[in-house]
């Protein structure tokens, strides 16, 4: 077996089932305002599979790695796309204003929806998927980093978290898990 096959395997092992995280039950609705300004709840998008990720315009590399990583996935999932809801959540509401995170949303995909809140209601969200972050050398000029997690969270249409998707998974993975529930949500003939 090739490294890169081996790695592919263990990345699949990574993977972990909602019901087997042990710090109980993750996930939940939550309002926050999107790039248009609007207020978007997460139960718009019951019905379909939603893949939402957290982060923040301004990151260097893993958010838009993530991002464009989603955007391949929904172009492999062709028409079946049109069920799913991608959503990236930004956590730094100082920087991250509705117009940025829409000329951010638009460069990976045109049913992205960027989300904002207020710091406070962030951190509720952040709170529910069990994400983690810290501003890190917040100094003058408003030059600073986030640390934070970056794993996919992907939600059945009923809004329940099914799985998540430890970061640099490969896109094939991410097609599949979508699909999965894609699958398990066609009503039977």
């Amino acid at each position: 077996m090739s490294l890169s096959r081996t790695l592919a395997a263990l990345v699949v092992l990574l993977m972990i089932d909602a019901e087997d995280v042990s710090a109980g039950p993750l996930g939940g609705d939550f309002t926050l305002i999107d790039q248009h300004e609007a207020p978007f709840a997460l139960a718009d998008a019951r019905g379909r599979v939603v893949i939402l990720t957290f982060g923040y315009a301004f990151c260097p590399d893993i958010c838009p790695t993530t991002l464009a990583m989603i955007a391949e996935a929904l172009r492999r999932l062709g028409d079946q796309s049109e069920r799913v809801q991608p959503l990236f959540v930004s956590l730094d509401p100082g920087r991250d204003t509705s117009s940025r995170l829409r000329d951010y949303a638009g460069f990976f995909h045109p049913r992205l929806i960027a989300l904002t809140g207020s710091a406070e209601r962030l951190r509720e969200v952040a709170e529910l998927f069990g994400v983690r972050y810290a501003f890190v050398d917040e100094g003058a000029g408003g030059h600073y980093t986030l640390d934070h997690s970056a794993s996919i969270y992907v939600l059945n249409p009923e809004g329940r978290l099914a799985r998540i998707l430890p970061y640099g998974l490969p896109v094939e993975e991410i097609v599949r898990a979508v699909r999965d529930l894609l699958v398990s949500a066609e009503p039977a003939d």
